[in-house]
């Protein structure tokens, strides 16, 4: 598959699944989902467009500018949704901090708000963890948040490279490249479960904000695609309910990665193509340097 297909496709997939999984934000278990709303993105995808626009037509990613671009999607009010970690690093770069102080610290940001817009980074050549960390500390400077960035970033670049193929042997090529954190230990739980189910293993743990219990999740359901739909797994995702909007994205940014976007249903492809971020998305994926 074209490289830039693979782009559109995580990107592409990635809003669907922010735009289904957000109605349900924080909400409890539900047995029947309704898709049939108006679809609209949150600070997942948001942020997730900022880093592309940052770094989209350069070979080299620079976390300054990173960095500025999510201050300048923040002072056009265009970010929406956003965690208390962002939003902490938001105010302080609108203050006039250093992009590389402004980041929350501690046992409270240790949240998704650095996994659910690492993508970008992967469809980017030689990269290094020290640039993706950088990149992370912008809004969350935790060593669980970066592991669990870390993460997508790896699953993302399995999927590009083609060592991945849509199996169940995601997270065993994830673990070899984790330092030892908890998000890796939850892995460790999950690559013994392989043969659950995803309602069984939300039952487990449920996917809250926390980065453990996201993270792994949603790596573990993205492993499903050979056995099942687009669809079946984000509903799936859904029904567990937490936080809905940002696993489902993840999600679809590595399903995407893997199989494009013509694995998109077609009503909600239709239903996409009616959204604002649909024209951003083509201008990204059109001038993309790698």
């Amino acid at each position: 598959m074209d490289f830039k297909e693979r782009l559109k496709g995580c990107l592409v997939c990635g809003a669907i699944g922010d735009s289904l999984g957000g109605k349900y934000e924080g909400s409890g278990p539900h047995d029947v989902i309704d898709f049939d709303f108006d679809w609209k993105i949150s600070d997942d995808t948001q942020l997730t467009l900022a880093t592309c626009e940052a770094i989209y037509n350069t070979s080299k990613v620079n976390s300054e500018k990173v960095a500025k671009r999510f201050l300048e999607w923040f002072n056009k009010r265009k970010l929406s949704g956003l965690g208390s970690s962002t939003l902490m690093a938001m105010q302080g770069l609108q203050a006039g901090g250093h992009w590389a102080l402004v980041g929350r610290s501690g046992e409270f940001a240790a949240g998704n708000g650095a996994a659910m817009r690492i993508s970008p980074l992967a469809f980017k050549k030689n990269m290094d963890k020290l640039t993706i960390k950088d990149v992370c500390s912008i809004t969350h400077k935790n060593d669980e948040a970066y592991v669990g960035a870390l993460s997508i970033y790896y699953a993302i670049k399995s999927a590009i490279d083609g060592s991945w193929i849509g199996d169940m042997d995601l997270i065993g090529q994830i673990l070899k490249k984790l330092p030892d954190t908890r998000v890796r230990d939850r892995f460790i739980e999950l690559e013994e479960l392989k043969n659950y189910s995803i309602s069984e293993i939300g039952k487990k743990n449920k996917p809250q904000g926390f980065v453990v219990d996201s993270i792994p999740i949603a790596v573990f359901a993205a492993q499903k695609i050979n056995q099942f739909d687009f669809k079946t797994i984000i509903t799936e995702l859904i029904k567990l309910g937490g936080d809905t909007d940002t696993i489902c994205s993840m999600t679809g940014q590595i399903i995407g990665a893997l199989k494009g976007p013509q694995m998109v249903p077609r009503e909600w492809m239709e239903q996409f193509n009616d959204m604002e971020a649909k024209n951003l998305i083509e201008i990204i994926v059109s001038s993309w340097q790698g």
